[in-house]
């Protein structure tokens, strides 16, 4: 019977190692964007495999329209990060030295040296200062000469699909998603709403596109070059992860990738004519490339691939109002409201250290609350690591200090969680709740926590 149904039993027939030495390799603009958002090793490597494959990669004419459209935005949002990284440091400095003379130790604690601990913390989050600064000096500027973009142009120079010359073409192809999109047929129809907010239209070469059609004229040029191949195997390599590319099952909670949608697979096998396509996010493509073509990829590597897919998945799945709701106004109003729930008292948010001070069996806990944002992990971790030597110092305002790390979607907790895995002798004895920041209409609520004591 599976004659019948090709489709559904795709990845079953194929011998991935044949595939491998033989496919075209066709990236999406997204994973040529990575390059600018992945450390330099990361990068490093990657571009390594794709120097490696030459001859066997390509691009539809719409990836490297989009890639050079997007390209800015991309290098400023990156250099938008050392900002916010460097204002939580200052903000969280200060923050500590103002608490510490208000609590008027001088006066009424001989023993404990406040001011060794505030020198103590100026030298640790100078040192982070200077390691944010050399990150900094070595990220792509947008006003500079760009080193990548060279070596992107050089490495698919004669490798880009042809353009579309005429404005019937891309009326012809915007009507066809138009359809496709009402009726939920992959890929693209998750972008249909891109023109709600602000203007969609854009102009290149006299010809106007719509953005929110952008997938599925890139997906009608892939098969197209498919149908021209010798090989008749071709590897998709995208960091979209919406559901308008993947086969998405929700089963125990937890939200599980089965592959491609067999829509794509049916369209490659019968319009495509071919006989094996395969598709990878960025870290499975790495994964690959190391055990099919002997690579180097590092792990650090793939866990940033991985980093840095759960952050693009999360722009692309949430509404634009959900990412600027996910701020510290709103997730100290939340852990406030889950605090009240299992606690007996709760003071705060204060505007001093520690966030919230609250009564449990006749204790008093310092709360202090992090936002988890993935392009930040790393810093934030340090950042973490600094205020957590905090914890064993003993306070008469209160008689522990425990963190409350808000997440905005789920797959970040367990990313926290394999972050706080390998610092378990330094994070030793620290209680930590993780829990899930959501908005119910206008409030804010923390929806879901995980507990662990490091």
């Amino acid at each position: 019977m599976k004659d019948l149904f090709p489709q559904y039993n795709h990845s079953d027939s194929l011998n991935y190692s044949n595939v491998w030495q033989s496919a075209l390799f066709v990236f999406d603009t997204n994973v040529l964007l990575n390059l600018y958002r992945y450390h330099e090793s990361t990068r490093t490597e990657l571009l390594d495999i794709l120097k490696s494959l030459e001859n066997r990669i390509w691009i539809p004419h719409h990836v490297g329209l989009e890639f050079h459209r997007n390209r800015i935005s991309v290098i400023a949002t990156q250099g938008n990060g050392f900002k916010e990284m460097r204002e939580i440091l200052n903000s969280t400095k200060n923050k500590l030295k103002d608490d510490i003379y208000q609590l008027g130790l001088h006066n009424r604690h001989t023993l404990i040296n406040a001011e060794k601990l505030i020198h103590s913390f100026d030298e640790l989050t100078t040192n982070f200062a200077k390691e944010l600064e050399t990150l900094e000096a070595s990220q792509q500027k947008i006003s500079d000469p760009d080193p990548i973009k060279k070596i992107i142009d050089d490495l698919f120079s004669g490798k880009v699909g042809p353009a579309y010359s005429q404005q019937c073409d891309i009326d012809d192809l915007s009507k066809k998603a138009e359809t496709r999109y009402k009726l939920k047929i992959p890929p693209g129809y998750k972008d249909d709403e891109k023109d709600k907010n602000k203007p969609d239209d854009f102009m290149h070469n006299g010809i106007f596109y719509k953005r929110k059609y952008g997938d599925y004229i890139a997906w009608s040029q892939i098969l197209k070059k498919a149908e021209s191949l010798d090989s008749k195997q071709l590897i998709f390599i995208t960091d979209d992860g919406k559901e308008d590319w993947w086969h998405k099952l929700n089963a125990d909670g937890s939200s599980n990738n089965l592959g491609p949608r067999i829509e794509l697979i049916d369209e490659a096998i019968n319009i495509g004519k071919l006989d094996a396509f395969l598709m990878y996010k960025p870290e499975g493509f790495l994964k690959y490339a190391k055990k099919f073509l002997a690579a180097t990829v590092s792990d650090e590597s793939l866990n940033e691939a991985r980093q840095v897919s759960t952050t693009n998945t999360q722009t692309q799945d949430l509404p634009e109002i959900k990412i600027h709701d996910f701020n510290p106004y709103n997730v100290e109003s939340a852990v406030r409201q889950w605090l009240e729930e299992h606690t007996d008292k709760v003071d705060g948010p204060r505007l001093k250290f520690p966030d919230f001070i609250v009564d449990s069996q006749r204790k008093k806990i310092g709360i202090e609350v992090f936002l988890y944002k993935p392009s930040l992990a790393n810093n934030e971790l340090r950042l973490f690591k600094t205020v957590s030597k905090l914890a064993n110092n003993k306070s008469d305002q209160f008689d522990s200090l425990q963190f409350f790390w808000a997440v905005s979607c789920e797959e970040h907790k367990d990313m926290i969680l394999d972050l706080l895995v390998k610092e378990q002798q330094m994070l030793s004895g620290i209680t930590i709740h993780i829990g899930l920041f959501e908005m119910a209409g206008t409030t804010p609520r923390i929806a879901k926590t995980w507990f662990t004591r490091q």
